[in-house]
């Protein structure tokens, strides 16, 4: 576009256009535009990338950017501020005047005074960007240009076709929806009980003075504790029979001494599906809500969200999965798939999907540890802990894989007797030790297949003696691996590392994460081996718009193995450099930012395009189930709208910058 501008232009003419624009540089996230301002030209970003959006109409004293619904991707090349360019070209003739059809006319030609448009968009830049300010009247000037018209016409026909086609799929899924199949999207304000109906009371008013207040409304079920207008605990029926009655204590007492401190809370806001999944995730039946001030303004409880809608698949399966029998198990898979289906039907976002479905499929793995323990002749002899590996300790699983898992036990204890008689004491302990886990595997890996989970064709499972060990057996086991890194003990730690507790000792699993520690003092060579493999498989390059790829003849894109699988490693590096051992990848992107390896805009921007990502990911590959195809991690990038496309390019793009920033330390 700045070439047109000067087109056919003599030197001092092109300098004198050029010098009524202005290069304007913009840092992440300024605003280049803002919403209800006057608008007297356009702008062409020539690098870095902005986004339209609407603002969020919530107040907010979070000194962040603001939040809002983004409609799309402004790249290179493009224009910023066509939505207002029709006013510029105006085609309606003033009256009593002949002019050729070919002549353009403008805004002062009519009779009428033209008043400023403004508009509810707003427009602020993704990154670093450098944009050309074009005012009107240059349009003006250079509008007998053929090529200027038909570029900006161009770009508003293109434009154009992206909001119909966006606006057409919005109302597609809206129907598909139905104005009464889903109070998912009800808000938890159109759900609570309001602020008049609850029983407050204060940290120092005693126990009998706020059981009285609840039982002169039978409706009522819990009290807020306040002090100074905070929230400081929660009492229910539930706390009065429990903690007073049973244990005999005294009415006097002050009721702080009984209450829930500082309870979840959760903002007036917030989605029917954020306060059910709150609930059913944290094992509690009532949340105080609040309002922007963090100020109570209600109370919802599992009742008031259960009359919203009849209970859903989601509690019936947490109910089930308490009590479920060996016989029960194969039942449950089809159970939870209906749960997934459900949620992704109602849009609920993609990472609390992930989150219930992964809470459900931990509790389903916890009841067949739970069942083969009591398959067992006796009690474990002594601590252990059952750790997950793979999608399901990343909480990115969606539909049952194969099995993935390791095993750690407690080293046997020493013997307090006589030196003759400790060695074989020892000894004795740890034969019985190893016979029992060896067997409790075998048995947890049959309960598993039997609730859905295929075992796994490279016998990662506890039940092959490599995935299993005593405390110290796990200590020389991850020191060989970081100190001997042969390709394939590489690719073992990449699997191994992404560990996640899902049974067994609080304390035995604390030591066991001081071990990895300690085992990474020296795994520099091990870190820049890892870091090398990542370097032989870069994310793919897309910062051009998507669109080139396809000249390229490039239709597909394996996010697995392509994106998500780069992603997982590289941060799985970057945390391990930093000391970070354990966690989700989306706790490890949060752990590296309390480190201030990530910046807060990086560190948000990086979760919003994983789950750009996943969100793609699981859909396709549950679309793929539902229709009995066979499961691939290919998506078929011609069948993505321009809005998805762009969004797909801008999610990779920030994979690819922390993958970047991990290998600069190499």
């Amino acid at each position: 576009m700045k070439h047109l501008l000067t087109k056919n232009l003599s030197e001092d003419q092109a300098t004198h256009i050029l010098s009524q624009c202005q290069t304007l540089h913009y840092n992440q996230n300024d605003i280049i535009l803002h919403a209800n301002e006057n608008r007297e030209g356009v702008f062409l970003v020539l690098s870095g990338m902005a986004e339209i959006y609407i603002p969020s109409q919530t107040p907010t004293n979070i000194k962040s950017k603001s939040q809002g619904e983004v409609l799309e991707i402004i790249k290179p090349n493009e224009l910023i501020g066509l939505s207002n360019i029709h006013h510029f070209l105006i085609t309606q003739l003033p009256q009593n005047q002949q002019v050729e059809a070919k002549t353009p006319l403008y805004p002062d030609q009519l009779h009428t005074h033209q008043p400023h448009h403004q508009t509810l968009l707003q427009v602020r830049a993704i990154d670093d960007t450098e944009a050309l300010y074009i005012p009107y009247h240059i349009l003006k000037e250079r509008w007998s240009e053929p090529g200027i018209r038909d570029y900006i016409l161009n770009q508003v026909s293109s434009r154009l076709h992206d909001v119909y086609h966006s606006l057409a799929e919005q109302i597609t899924i809206s129907k598909s929806l139905g104005q009464s199949t889903d109070p998912t999207i009800l808000q938890v304000q159109d759900i609570m009980q309001a602020k008049p109906t609850i029983i407050t009371a204060k940290t120092t008013d005693t126990i009998q003075s706020v059981a009285e207040k609840l039982s002169k409304d039978s409706t009522m079920t819990a009290a807020i504790i306040l002090e100074s207008a905070k929230i400081k605990g929660i009492v229910t029926m539930h706390d009065f029979v429990n903690r007073v009655i049973t244990s005999g204590k005294s009415t006097q007492d002050q009721v702080q001494t009984i209450m829930t401190q500082n309870p979840i809370t959760i903002p007036k806001t917030a989605y029917y599906y954020e306060a059910l999944t709150t609930m059913l995730l944290n094992g509690f039946k009532h949340l105080p809500v609040t309002n922007e001030y963090n100020q109570l303004t209600g109370i919802v409880t599992l009742t008031d969200l259960l009359q919203a809608k009849q209970p859903t698949a989601m509690l019936q399966n947490t109910e089930t999965l308490k009590t479920a029998t060996k016989e029960e198990l194969p039942q449950i898979k089809k159970q939870l798939y209906a749960t997934l289906t459900t949620m992704l039907q109602q849009q609920v976002p993609i990472l609390a999907t992930l989150e219930v479905m992964n809470t459900l499929y931990d509790q389903l793995i916890q009841r067949c540890i739970e069942l083969s323990i009591k398959e067992m002749p006796s009690a474990p002899p002594t601590k252990f802990c059952f750790y997950l590996m793979g999608s399901g300790a990343r909480k990115e699983q969606f539909l049952l894989t194969d099995q993935d898992h390791f095993l750690v036990y407690e080293n046997p204890p020493e013997s307090a007797q006589n030196p003759d008689t400790q060695a074989n004491s020892t000894t004795h302990s740890g034969h019985i030790a190893t016979r029992y886990f060896a067997d409790l595997s075998q048995k947890i890996v049959a309960n598993l297949e039997l609730a859905g989970y295929q075992r796994c064709k490279g016998d990662m499972m506890a039940s092959n003696p490599k995935w299993r060990g005593t405390l110290e057996d796990w200590g020389f086991r991850i020191q060989e691996w970081t100190l001997h890194a042969t390709n394939d003990r590489l690719l073992i730690a990449q699997n191994f590392f992404s560990y996640r507790h899902i049974a067994g000792d609080d304390t035995l699993h604390k030591q066991f994460q001081q071990t990895i520690l300690n085992s990474l003092d020296r795994a520099k060579i091990f870190l820049y081996r890892l870091s090398q493999l990542e370097r032989e498989n870069p994310i793919p390059t897309l910062e051009q718009p998507i669109r080139s790829m396809f000249r390229r003849n490039k239709k597909q894109l394996d996010l697995k193995k392509e994106v998500l699988f780069p992603y997982h490693h590289s941060l799985q590096i970057l945390a391990l450099m930093h000391g970070v051992t354990y966690g989700t990848p989306i706790e490890k992107i949060d752990q590296l930012h309390e480190k201030k390896i990530l910046s807060e805009n990086f560190q948000k921007d990086l979760k919003a395009s994983v789950a750009t990502i996943l969100n793609y990911y699981v859909r396709n590959r549950h679309q793929q189930h539902q229709k009995g195809e066979e499961l691939t991690s290919t998506l078929t990038l011609p069948t993505l709208t321009t809005r998805e496309k762009e969004e797909l390019m801008l999610s990779i793009r920030l994979i690819k910058e922390l993958q970047n920033h991990m290998l600069s330390y190499y």
